[in-house]
């Protein structure tokens, strides 16, 4: 490895520090540090670690402290992540402290361990202090923390005692740093499933025509960004491993991001057959250990392929070749606490960084990605037809409004009479259509499967008082309460308060609060009354809190162990199941009424995905769409799976009210536990900023909309007003944002959060 020597590093600690520190090289230490590496530095008392970001000569700043170690033998970040770094500070307008922060793996960003050793030394101590410390030091072995010394004797002499009794050789003082001992013991990365043989399957001429594209940009080299456009079942999966393989044999690793790692087991299974024990995974559900040992054996080169969620964009990989973003318009991609990256758009940049090509594949491109392929910023690749030439399914809608006003046949309502209230009265509200409750009842007889869609968990969405109208909401958000029979309580689905369920109103003491709307918890009861024999389960949040479960709930679809699933978008993505011919989306149109101009697109890539599940075997798949909106062009377009024709339609709403892709989007948000502080900081704010726009003729094309409360006006016991920026190009707004930086008055209890490109807007 070449080190250039140099006089001093900046370094930047992993932390909201926005600026490098300046600390000086030893002799000693000259010729092995070089960017990248991860080093122990003084920060006042503590010491702590840093990335080294590079090497200079000289500096103008005074009194530099020395670097005290390097911690490791090589490099964990390269060249070309530290640049993708200094740009994701840049663009998303961050400390580059914390975009360090979010790179790197908890385990190797940590601060050190200070513990204090006994020595051999008989030394008794002088004075009660001393003698209390030593007989607290000396009844552990291997010697005690500071911070646990700390708790056990409170006070300020703590600290100079020890210094005394460090000074008399009493005791010692050593820096252990977390997992120390065990950072180079990783197991192999083969032994994360033992992998079962994975034939290369004959191309369809579809499938064949796009890896002829994507292996001359390959063979000629250099980055070029690819949209896969395919749809459900056409053989995406399979186009990825050919091209991953293609890959290996120019002897550079590729990276596949998923939106969900916890939902593929299937993917898992096929990369680990055909790349045996060369497969890395990275994910936020591993434990520490286990994603620091994936991390080093990317690192050291020892995988092929590099297979994760969000986080895994910054994985390690030397020689990267390709990245492939699956289901790239899926939502997830986007993080929505601390640093708010889009993972897709950051593999888009690590492509150009790393010099090599990107591949964006989704049945339901998000909007700007295909506007993007259409000005030939993308190259587009199309696959409109499933493998083995299995057909598309067909899709029925039930208009709601419609069945609303029929009378339900008795079997379907007592079925469905699951009731309104925490004791499960009498209620008919038509949430399962007759027309699917027949097909239902058909395909379970048949002995297929059957996927059933609600994106909306729990029994019912609030309960509400009878009497006095009164509605239980949450503590600490603006929220109603969910109710959940099976765990006789009512939640938070944001910050998960909850309370016990009761029908005794709060207000007016009556026994009058009842249930209002519906959840999947409640269809899961009526489904069970309505097809009783049937192998029933549910997915959503709540029944997949445990290590482990989504997986093992996949592989009982898998294997045919349950008839029919029930459950919320998580079920919508991912699988690939023979046996699946019926899904129904029971309220479909449930995100159309969402305040956010993606609703349209969402609604229409999530139900088509949903409908995608079905048919993938020999037998076809029938989907039914239950909506109040069955005229919405989402819907309409949905039924014939024209994708270029919703398109059509949405980005004409979007050009008319200059939203994305035709302008560009920053969400200033400002929350604090004070709602009259935080309406008064906006407020304050949003005059800041139109006085520096009137100033800088630049800014003049912004629009600053706002400020107004949020949709969810609380949110964790803390109050929240917003700002909008909108315009062209992103760096007026990135400029404007900076100036709200800058402007908001200092509080320790009010802080801005600065959203580029938001994807939530509640």
């Amino acid at each position: 490895m070449n080190r250039r020597a140099g006089k001093f590093a900046r370094i930047i600690i992993p932390s909201p520090l926005k600026e490098p520190l300046v600390y000086r090289l030893t002799d000693e230490l000259r010729h092995q540090v070089a960017p990248g590496m991860r080093v122990v530095v003084p920060l006042g008392k503590r010491k702590l670690t840093g990335i080294v970001l590079d090497l200079i000569e000289e500096t103008d700043v005074a009194g530099t402290k020395e670097i005290i170690a390097t911690q490791d033998e090589q490099p964990v970040l390269d060249v070309k992540l530290l640049q993708l770094s200094r740009w994701i500070a840049r663009y998303y307008s961050t400390a580059l402290g914390q975009v360090i922060g979010t790179v790197l793996p908890p385990s190797l960003k940590s601060e050190s361990e200070r513990t204090a050793v006994a020595t051999s030394s008989d030394f008794a101590g002088t004075g009660a202090l001393e003698k209390k410390i030593l007989q607290a030091i000396r009844s552990k072995k291997g010697g005690m923390r500071l911070k646990a010394l700390q708790r056990s004797i409170p006070g300020s002499g703590l600290y100079p005692t020890l210094e005394r009794l460090q000074s008399n050789g009493a005791i010692e003082i050593r820096d252990r740093w977390p997992g120390q001992r065990t950072r180079h013991a990783a197991p192999s990365v083969g032994e994360v499933s033992p992998p079962k043989s994975q034939p290369t399957l004959t191309l369809t001429a579809e499938q064949a025509s796009v890896l002829a594209v994507i292996g001359e940009r390959l063979e000629n080299g250099g980055f070029e960004t690819f949209l896969l456009h395919g749809a459900t079942g056409s053989g995406k999966t399979e186009v990825y491993l050919q091209v991953m393989e293609r890959v290996r044999q120019q002897g550079r690793r590729s990276l596949i991001l998923i939106p969900e790692i916890s939902l593929t087991p299937q993917l898992i299974d096929r990369l680990n057959g055909r790349f045996p024990g060369r497969v890395g995974i990275l994910h936020s559900a591993l434990t520490g250990s286990d994603r620091s040992s994936q991390w080093w054996q990317i690192a050291r080169g020892n995988v092929d392929v590099v297979v994760g969620a969000r986080s895994a964009v910054f994985a390690p990989l030397p020689d990267l070749g390709v990245l492939i973003v699956d289901e790239e318009h899926d939502p997830s991609y986007k993080q929505e606490e601390g640093l708010r990256y889009n993972g897709r758009d950051v593999a888009v940049m690590r492509g150009k960084l790393s010099n090599c090509p990107v591949l964006l594949g989704s049945a339901t491109p998000a909007v700007e990605s295909y506007q993007n392929s259409l000005q030939g910023r993308y190259r587009l690749l199309q696959m409109r037809h499933r493998v083995q030439e299995r057909p598309l399914p067909s899709i029925e809608i039930v208009d709601l409004r419609t069945q609303l006003q029929e009378p339900a046949p008795r079997e379907t309502e007592q079925a469905a009479s699951l009731g309104n209230t925490v004791e499960g009265e009498h209620d008919q509200d038509g949430l399962i259509s007759n027309r699917f409750a027949e097909l239902l009842k058909e395909n379970y007889k048949k002995s297929r499967q059957s996927l059933i869609f609600l994106n909306r968990r729990g029994f019912a969405n609030f309960l509400q008082c009878s009497t006095c109208g009164y509605v239980l909401r949450c503590s600490y958000c603006s929220v109603t309460l969910t109710l959940h029979l099976d765990r006789k309580n009512l939640c938070c689905h944001h910050c998960n308060f909850r309370r016990p369920a009761t029908r005794v109103c709060p207000e007016c003491s009556q026994l009058s609060l009842s249930g209002m709307g519906v959840g999947t918890e409640r269809i899961e009861k009526s489904v069970h009354r309505l097809v009783p024999e049937a192998r029933i389960a549910r997915m959503d949040r709540d029944t997949t809190g445990k290590r482990g479960s989504h997986e093992r709930f996949i592989r009982r679809w898998e294997d045919g162990d349950i008839d029919i699933l029930i459950g919320t978008q998580m079920i919508t993505k991912g699988h690939d199941v023979t046996r699946v011919t019926l899904v129904g989306a029971l309220l479909a149109d449930l995100s159309l009424n969402l305040p956010d101009f993606r609703a349209a697109e969402r609604t229409f890539q999530l139900l088509t995905q949903v409908a995608g599940r079905a048919g993938r075997g020999d037998d076809p798949g029938q989907v039914v769409i239950q909506t109040f909106s069955p005229d919405h062009y989402a819907i309409k377009y949905l039924t014939s799976h024209d994708y270029p024709g919703f398109f059509a339609s949405e980005i004409e709403f979007r050009r008319e009210l200059n939203y994305p892709p035709f302008s560009r989007l920053i969400n200033l948000r400002i929350d604090g536990p004070k709602p009259d502080k935080v309406e008064a900081a906006a407020k304050l704010l949003a005059a800041r900023l139109r006085l520096s726009q009137r100033k800088a003729t630049r800014l003049s094309d912004v629009e600053i909309l706002g400020p107004a409360p949020a949709p969810i006006r609380k949110l964790r016991n803390r109050y929240r007003w917003q700002l909008l920026l909108k315009g062209d190009p992103i760096s007026a707004l990135l400029d404007l944002a900076q100036h709200a930086r800058a402007h908001l008055p200092r509080s320790h209890s009010t802080r801005l959060q600065i959203d580029v490109d938001p994807y939530n807007m509640l």
